[in-house]
């Protein structure tokens, strides 16, 4: 069987305050530590507001900026949190 995964392109040149729903793919979350880690990460970040993330089983979904992703993605890199994968959330546009 495939593994299908319906993502829309993220606009690198997207500077609008208009937040998009992403989900960041990261190994390890089931582990408690690398969890509790990342919420923790997450929260002193101050670019998510905690409500508007959600913990999945294998990784996190987040209402962001498009401007934040790389911001985020540095921090969670500069703490050896691993990511696998960063998706915009496949919404149809009609």
């Amino acid at each position: 069987m495939n593994d299908i995964l319906l993502v829309n392109k993220i606009n690198h040149k997207d500077y609008s305050s208009e937040k998009q729903k992403v989900f960041f793919q990261i190994g390890g979350i089931h582990i408690p530590r690398v969890e509790g880690r990342l919420m923790e990460l997450i929260g002193n970040s101050r670019l998510i507001d905690e409500k508007d993330v959600v913990y999945k089983y294998n990784g996190f979904e987040v209402d962001i900026l498009t401007q934040s992703i790389p911001i985020l993605v540095k921090i969670l890199a500069e703490n050896n949190i691993p990511i696998f994968g960063v998706y915009a959330i496949y919404i149809p546009r009609l």
